[in-house]
């Protein structure tokens, strides 16, 4: 009898595991990824310009378009949620797909056409585009939709003879990014702020004292994030992973992204998130 119930209870306790393992499975690949959360964070910035009080900038970050994740449906839900937020300000900081672009153009095309800003949308390029064999796609569904591609150049905001400026440099990961090319086309004037995928980039950024702030994507905030264990995050993201960041004088945000890429195309206490950049004078 006492082997009967010990067998028994470990029968029990197996099935509690095996249900508990398949719930959460379903959770992590068909819930939590397609579960949108709209973050915002207020950055206090040294010097900025009072007409930039509450400068909203939009981030969307590695979308990762036809992926088990992002279909047409949930990449046009993404692009609804920023409107939504009235930004001044569209960044999209990198990585559009996940392999080659040969089948995304149109979907994105079409997701990137309904985003709308008061100061336009600005992009870079991510390590996903500049590992694939042909960008030419990404590069179509952009200037379609007349988004500024920002590679090692500058985009400047005026308000009144006061400027706000959006730099943006090219892949780090795949030696594109040129540093030193895109502060000589910064203006000597204004606040200045640095659009760059991989967020161990800040280590130089902010070697530069020419930054306010950087804005990065890449690490999808470790994607699967379990308690009492590090986040893991991909190379060039090691150092910064999630969040808020203080470099020198520079600050830096890491958004998770909004998609997924694997395997596994899960996410697990990491949600896919829209960033809302609110700037702030420090005080």
């Amino acid at each position: 009898m006492r082997w009967r119930r010990l067998i028994l209870t470990s029968i029990k306790f197996l099935l509690v595991a095996i249900s508990i393992l398949f719930a959460t499975t379903i959770y992590a690949q068909g819930i939590e990824p397609r579960w949108l959360t709209v973050k915002t964070i207020d950055v206090q910035i040294v010097g900025l310009n009072p007409v930039f009080e509450g400068y909203k900038i939009v981030q969307l970050s590695d979308l990762h378009a036809r992926s088990a994740v992002m279909d047409r449906q949930q990449l046009e839900k993404v692009a609804m949620l920023a409107d939504r937020q009235q930004p001044d300000l569209i960044a999209l900081t990198g990585d559009y797909i996940t392999k080659e672009a040969d089948d995304s153009e149109e979907m994105l095309a079409n997701a990137f056409s309904k985003l709308q800003a008061k100061d336009g949308v600005v992009a870079i390029m991510g390590n996903h585009e500049r590992g694939a064999r042909d960008i030419t796609p990404i590069e179509s569904a952009l200037q379609a939709s007349k988004i500024k591609l920002l590679n090692n150049d500058v985009y400047s905001i005026d308000r009144h003879g006061n400027l706000l400026n959006i730099a943006g440099v090219d892949d780090f990961c795949f030696k594109r990014a040129n540093l030193p090319q895109t502060i000589e086309q910064l203006p000597q004037t204004g606040t200045n702020i640095l659009l760059a995928h991989e967020p161990d980039f800040a280590d130089l950024a902010a070697a530069t004292n020419r930054f306010g702030l950087q804005l990065s994507g890449h690490s999808h905030g470790g994607q699967i994030v379990l308690p009492f264990l590090p986040r893991i995050a991909p190379r060039l993201a090691q150092k910064y992973i999630n969040g808020l960041y203080r470099i020198g004088d520079l600050q830096l945000y890491v958004s998770p992204g909004v998609g997924t890429t694997g395997p596994p195309t899960a996410r697990f206490n990491c949600r896919p998130e829209i960033s809302v950049i609110v700037l702030h004078k420090s005080k």
